[in-house]
């Protein structure tokens, strides 16, 4: 019960990503809210894993650095 319940919290708070030519607006992020990267793709509301220096898309594994924080 414990173990669904981290799972299911974890999945609530799980941040996400919109992109439109490298620049990303991160909600539930701990890192950064705004920030500049080389990613070429528009995403909205992907999901993704944000390290202090790069974001991981969890659907694809694809890795981009982040190399401006903005706010």
């Amino acid at each position: 019960m414990i173990i669904l319940n981290i799972l299911f919290f974890s999945k609530i708070i799980a941040a996400t990503a919109n992109c439109v030519n490298g620049e990303c607006e991160f909600i539930n992020s701990h890192h950064y809210k705004f920030a500049k990267t080389y990613c070429a793709q528009n995403l909205s509301f992907e999901e993704v894993k944000a390290e202090l220096s790069y974001f991981t898309i969890l659907k694809t594994g694809q890795k981009y650095e982040v190399f401006e924080i903005t706010e």
